[in-house]
């Protein structure tokens, strides 16, 4: 996806001006101040517990990661973004209203190329089921944003590795899996063993499970100083995942509000 993809959702996010809410854990002024950028993109709601007084609505909550959940249930909001909550519980108060296994996609962004990147929770991808799901779900997420998607298949050695280790055939042997099983739903799909350098151009990428999946997406991000976006959560509904190590939540939001009534 090249830079008119970004261009595009800013765009949406603007048009739409959908209400958001963002999930706030004991937020400090300095934080609450950073959301002030993202009100061009949409009405914000936090939920939570915040420090001092904002001009922002606030709806307060002992337990912010489940009033999120029940919120976007309910329709209150049209989508959510999970703020500085901590990840884990959030992650469960999703699973649990929503009844689904929780699968996310990364958007970043470096000069000229962005794309989507999975699985990042560490917990996620272990199995080749998983990943085939990741790949399939992803397709579909794309093509709703008007995307035929490009993906990519990584995996733990470069395919001329066969036989050096067992676990480095395995990973291989799961990859070309994954990426056959994918193109025999009609998905442009190729495995690219570790080559992750050879994904450049690609639309979705996919790591060998979530641990690395989620090495890469914080090298890019704090080593290499990509721009990240958040993770939208492939479900109907619209909740964008955001890391709390990040300075401010405004592409998370732009993103949310671009995700809304598509």
């Amino acid at each position: 996806m090249n830079a008119q993809f970004l261009s595009d959702l800013e765009a949406r996010a603007r048009e739409n001006h959908a209400r958001i809410g963002i999930g706030i854990w004991k937020g400090d002024g300095e934080l609450i101040s950073s959301l002030q950028g993202s009100r061009e993109y949409a009405d914000l709601l936090l939920v939570g517990q915040i420090e001092g007084q904002s001009d922002l609505e606030v709806v307060s909550s002992e337990e912010p990661w489940q009033e999120l959940a029940r919120m976007l249930a309910a329709g209150e909001i049209d989508g959510a973004v999970r703020g500085n909550l901590p990840a884990s519980r959030t992650m469960r108060a999703l699973a649990r209203q929503f009844e689904i296994r929780v699968r996310r996609l990364a958007l970043l962004a470096i000069p000229g190329w962005s794309f989507f990147l999975g699985p990042v929770g560490i917990d996620e991808g272990e199995t080749v089921s998983d990943r085939l799901s990741l790949v399939t779900e992803g397709a579909k997420f794309l093509k709703r944003l008007g995307i035929v998607p490009q993906v990519s298949v990584l995996s733990g050695g470069r395919l001329e590795d066969l036989g050096r280790s067992e676990r480095v055939d395995r990973s291989l042997a799961e990859g070309e899996l994954i990426a056959s099983l994918a193109r025999d739903q009609g998905i442009t799909a190729s495995h690219r063993g570790i080559l992750i350098e050879s994904c450049m151009g690609d639309d979705l990428i996919v790591a060998p499970e979530g641990i690395s999946g989620n090495l890469a997406f914080r090298t890019l991000l704090f080593l290499c100083r990509a721009r990240a976006f958040g993770a939208p959560v492939l479900m109907e509904e619209v909740f964008v995942d955001s890391s709390r190590a990040r300075g401010d939540f405004i592409g998370p939001i732009m993103l949310a509000s671009a995700l809304a009534r598509i």
